[in-house]
């Protein structure tokens, strides 16, 4: 209509959550899905949100049955899967629904990057063989790395939540990490907490909580259940994001965000010592 503007708003999460479980009206669903063809911003956070435990399969049904099979294809190629069956049944995981998403998006340049560091092919980010070595330990910080590099300070705009707030979210991190969460313990010196999540990668607890730094911005602390080799704080870069990252027992974390290293690496230390991990 000649009345709308060109440019839409990112919609809420709310209104994202309640079209990946499909409990929007055809019109508005067929909207979203418009919205996500031409704004790779709305589609990466639709991605963002359906890699949580969450029923997400039939609302991305649209844009599965339209993405473009030789686009798919040719991103595709050169993935190694292992071979299967000729009777089993392989499921719909996120990184096949992602996948046919980034294909059939506008703006492929974005899904592939994202699809890139997903899948951990040919961006320097999957440097490990099959020894499991450090690289192989280390290979989901390219995954957050590339997701992080969305994030502007808009994406983390708006109030701070309370503490009770605060407590809640962490509260529903707690029984997938098997930690005791608090807004105390995953304080982050300088830096307003924003939200906390529970996300997954390769099918282990990811947990991401994300703050927001009044000077170098968006910042993030990441904690995957992972058994692993005990280290302490070591850094490393990835896509222009410094990573201040350790190995306890039973977790894997990291604090990444546009800080100087140095600076990263002190409040890191200071995570660590609270959470124990």
């Amino acid at each position: 209509m000649s009345g709308e503007s060109d440019e839409s708003p990112i919609p809420s999460d709310e209104e994202l959550t309640a079209f990946i479980d499909g409990e929007l009206e055809e019109a508005h669903r067929a909207r979203l899905l418009a919205l996500m063809e031409r704004d790779p911003a709305v589609a990466a956070k639709v991605e963002h949100l359906s890699r949580a435990s969450l029923p997400f399969g039939e609302a991305f049904r649209p844009l599965l049955d339209a993405a473009p099979a030789a686009d798919l294809q040719r991103m595709l190629d050169g993935i190694s899967v292992p071979p299967v069956a000729a009777n089993a049944v392989v499921p719909m995981t996120r990184r096949r629904l992602f996948g046919a998403i980034a294909a059939s998006v506008a703006a492929g340049v974005l899904g592939d990057r994202i699809l890139v560091g997903l899948l951990g092919t040919g961006d320097g980010d999957d440097l490990a063989d099959d020894d499991g070595g450090p690289d192989r330990e280390r290979h989901w910080h390219g995954v957050v790395a590339q997701y992080m590099g969305l994030y502007t300070r808009e994406t983390l705009g708006g109030p701070t939540p309370g503490r009770d707030a605060q407590s809640a979210q962490l509260a529903a991190l707690n029984r997938p990490l098997n930690l005791s969460l608090t807004p105390e313990a995953v304080e982050v010196g300088g830096a307003e907490f924003r939200r906390a999540q529970i996300l997954s990668y390769d099918d282990m607890p990811l947990a991401q909580i994300t703050y927001l730094d009044p000077l170098s911005g968006p910042l993030a602390l990441c904690i995957l259940r992972r058994p692993g080799t005990v280290r302490g704080v070591e850094q490393e870069m990835r896509g222009g994001l410094s990573i201040a990252y350790w190995n306890g027992p039973d977790h894997a974390a990291l604090l990444i965000g546009r800080l100087p290293s140095a600076d990263l690496t002190v409040k890191a230390e200071a995570v660590r010592q609270r959470l124990a991990i």
